[in-house]
């Protein structure tokens, strides 16, 4: 995704996104309030702004859907998540630690550094938290989505 910062999204709005990405299905806003335990009103509400930045279709008393765009942030926003986590791991936190911790601190680091994290780990395919999708435009001939 050409011209993303990384920080496009609240840290709320991006980790909703990725919940929804990572359902690949229509998901109801009762079930993203009951996974992060917070009203439906919440969600309908962030959900309503996520939409207007083109992330996500939402229809309301339907579910919500993630646009192509939002596939392409969404996909962004694990493999930073995933990269941010390794680097806590190596530094001696425990996976579980380190995917907590990351998600913490992770919408602070922007596309431009995720990208020369991922470089100065070598491309590394493997987290603690799972499988790291590469971004061409950082890891070249490595493979991965056309992010």
């Amino acid at each position: 995704m050409q011209g993303i910062t990384g920080q496009e999204l609240s840290s709320k709005k991006a980790e909703y996104l990725k919940y929804i990405h990572m359902q690949d299905d229509v998901v109801k806003t009762t079930e993203i309030a009951a996974h992060f335990s917070v009203a439906p009103s919440t969600v309908t509400k962030a959900l309503t702004e996520i939409a207007k930045a083109g992330y996500i279709e939402h229809t309301p008393y339907h579910g919500v859907r993630v646009t192509s765009r939002g596939t392409e942030y969404a996909r962004f926003l694990v493999r930073r998540h995933r990269i941010v986590a390794l680097v806590l791991s190596r530094h001696g936190l425990e996976p579980e630690e380190a995917c907590r911790e990351a998600k913490k601190i992770e919408q602070c680091f922007s596309k431009d550094l995720t990208d020369r994290m991922c470089t100065s780990l070598g491309h590394p395919m493997m987290s603690v938290c799972g499988e790291i999708e590469h971004d061409h435009r950082c890891c070249g001939s490595f493979g991965g989505y056309r992010g």
